[in-house]
């Protein structure tokens, strides 16, 4: 199975109470954490859950997919792995409305395969319209409405290794400020 987005609000403003987390949900494909998007207007039959569109738009609430990987359900479940889950079409799901100076941490796979080389320290990333994941670069992109910094690379988890088995397991985490909002 392949790595899924792992996404981590380090120090949101919606993490807070500053900004909003709002419910949302997509009918047409399954999703995964740390795409970013836009909501706009409410599902049909719905009093407080918005449609999710994957990326920008010009005036519309500018949010982030953060979905907690765990159900209430105690029995294990495969996909309760952080980097292992995804969000089935028609399901709803918590997304963070994202600020100016937000910063917040997500794997490699929350980034385009065509620019994943090219996120590191220092990076500048920017919101594929299509896909939702981040676009990577070296050099600042003018006239964007979502821009961010990588600030520096952290290491979760921990992994054992033994003659018989390797136990535990860790990722590369990304952490990302938000410079440009529009």
């Amino acid at each position: 199975m392949a790595i899924k987005g792992v996404f981590e609000s380090s120090n949101m403003l919606s993490t807070k109470g500053a900004k909003r987390i709002f419910d949302a949900i997509s009918t047409t494909e399954e999703l995964e954490n740390g795409l970013i998007g836009y909501i706009d207007e409410l599902a049909d039959g719905e009093d407080y859950t918005y449609v999710f569109h994957k990326g920008l738009s010009a005036g519309k609430t500018t949010v982030v997919i953060d979905q907690p990987a765990w159900t209430a359900d105690t029995t294990y479940k495969s996909n309760q792995r952080k980097d292992k889950f995804v969000i089935p079409a028609g399901t709803k799901f918590r997304v963070r409305e994202l600020a100016l100076n937000d910063e917040f941490l997500v794997n490699t796979a929350c980034v385009t395969a065509a620019s994943v080389a090219n996120f590191v320290k220092d990076a500048y990333v920017t919101v594929d319209a299509t896909t939702g994941k981040l676009v990577a670069s070296a050099t600042t992109t003018a006239d964007v409405a979502f821009e961010g910094t990588v600030m520096r690379k952290r290491v979760q988890g921990a992994t054992l290794v033994t003659a018989a088995n390797t136990y535990g397991y860790s990722r590369d985490m990304y952490e990302i400020k938000v410079t440009t909002l529009a």
